[in-house]
């Protein structure tokens, strides 16, 4: 079955080029100013299309009676804040070309929240509009060369991302839309994960930590598959909230069972955020040995070093390991500070009031040793 997908979705994809081609040829391909026009058409079409396949996770959200939390492309991120108000932000996810988070509908049971419409939304708006684009090339004569051109982008490109995204696969390991709307409604478990993980975000957002969430928003009913990333990252934040509760050595002991255990089952990034919190906690407990093998990983410290300008769990990794392992503390103040002064930069908010208190703290404690 995986195999006769691949094969479709390749069609569909050399089909949509080879059409967006052929209109290229049938203009005046000779000039460079045609040629310019094309390139554009295709840029400014790919980023519409993931403007729009957004847009309709936001609008069948919406529909579905979810409530808007963030709207993210690229980096900039339109959210709303624990006052009600919008604010944009500039914040960037690895392995995202944007990203619409909603929270899921209230007075309903968590296993329950409808998924169909709005995992689907993106796929179904980059459809229409591919559609509608195709249409206006077959239907309207006479119009300019490069409004063809970005009518055939903005046609092949919708064709492909609906594909990529409708048709259920998984890839790099992640579950496109297609393959959560057949999960969820299959799986209850995983449901649940998906709405925790929702309300988590936005309860984040506004500034809420972990540590202040009631039990029950991570309580999946179950033994957590970490196969399953929807279920697997609740299983992360369960470990984070030890952390921010101060437990740290819990912690330190729950992500080594982590990684020893589930280390095959877990995505790539979940491996890489458990691997940099595993530092951090080792580092602070004293645990060398699996401190040294955390830094010597070098794609680890590559993620943490590139992430920790928008993620503070970064930099309190890197402050731990300048004030513990370097003995240089004014490198730990000076990256402490900055993550104060970056504060209301963050996505995250009340992830970076944990990491603050935790940096504090560390600082403290190693003064006083």
């Amino acid at each position: 079955m995986k195999n006769a997908f691949r094969f479709l979705l390749m069609f569909l994809m050399g089909a949509a080029a080879g059409l967006v081609i052929i209109i290229f040829a049938n203009g005046d391909s000779s000039s460079p100013v045609h040629f310019i026009e094309f390139i554009v058409s295709l840029v400014i079409a790919a980023y519409l299309q993931i403007i729009l396949h957004e847009a309709g996770h936001l609008v069948c959200g919406l529909l579905s009676g979810y409530r808007f939390v963030s709207f993210r492309i690229g980096s900039i991120t339109l959210l709303k804040d624990g006052n009600g108000k919008l604010r944009f932000k500039c914040f960037k996810l690895a392995g995202t070309g944007g990203q619409c988070l909603m929270a899921p509908p209230e007075n309903v049971p968590l296993d329950q929240i409808p998924t169909q419409l709005y995992n689907a939304g993106g796929a179904l708006v980059n459809l229409l509009c591919a559609t509608v684009s195709l249409l206006l090339l077959i239907f309207c004569d006479g119009m300019p060369m490069w409004l063809r051109y970005f009518l055939a982008a903005t046609m092949a490109i919708g064709f492909v991302f609906a594909l990529l995204n409708g048709i259920p696969l998984k890839l790099g390991g992640v579950a496109n839309d297609g393959y959560n709307i057949l999960y969820l409604k299959r799986d209850k478990q995983a449901v649940k994960g998906f709405a925790a993980q929702l309300i988590i975000n936005e309860k984040l957002q506004n500034g809420m930590r972990l540590s202040q969430m009631p039990d029950e928003v991570f309580d999946l009913g179950g033994a957590i598959n970490f196969s399953d990333p929807l279920q697997a990252n609740v299983g992360l934040l369960l470990i984070s909230r030890e952390l921010d509760k101060g437990n740290i050595e819990l912690a330190h002991e729950q992500f080594k069972e982590l990684l020893n255990s589930h280390r095959k089952e877990l995505l790539p990034l979940f491996r890489l955020e458990a691997g940099c919190e595993l530092m951090f906690t080792s580092l602070v407990t004293g645990d060398k040995e699996v401190a040294l093998n955390t830094i010597n990983d070098k794609m680890l410290m590559k993620y943490i070093t590139k992430y920790a300008r928008v993620m503070s769990p970064k930099q309190r990794t890197l402050m731990a390991k300048a004030l513990i392992l370097d003995e240089n503390r004014a490198e730990a103040e000076r990256l402490y500070n900055e993550v104060i002064a970056r504060h209301d930069s963050y996505l995250m908010q009340g992830e970076v009031e944990s990491d603050i208190e935790l940096m504090k703290r560390l600082l403290e404690t190693q003064n006083n040793a």
